[in-house]
């Protein structure tokens, strides 16, 4: 049997890093609605506001995609503007 696997996006805009704080808005796919997310780098702690009607799986990949964000700043990347967030 083979199950269908649904593909899930959802986009990292306005991304900026003060400090130890990275936070950007994310927008899921086909929605113009937008909520807030912040990490902080040093302790892992972060804060994300939900958007009603989608559940807390968009809210995750937007802290999965600030959490690679900041491990790439580790690694002397530049921060991007935008990131697209996908979950198989």
């Amino acid at each position: 049997m083979v199950r269908s696997v649904r593909n899930i996006m959802l986009k990292l805009v306005n991304i900026v890093k003060n400090d130890n704080i990275i936070e950007a808005d994310y927008i899921p796919e086909h929605s113009d609605k937008k909520a807030h997310v912040v990490l902080n780098i040093s302790t892992g702690e972060y804060d994300v506001e939900s958007i009603k009607d989608y559940g807390s799986m968009y809210s995750r990949m937007a802290i999965n995609g600030l959490q690679r964000t900041a491990n790439e700043l580790k690694e002397n990347k530049s921060i991007p503007k935008e990131r697209t967030v996908m979950w198989y």
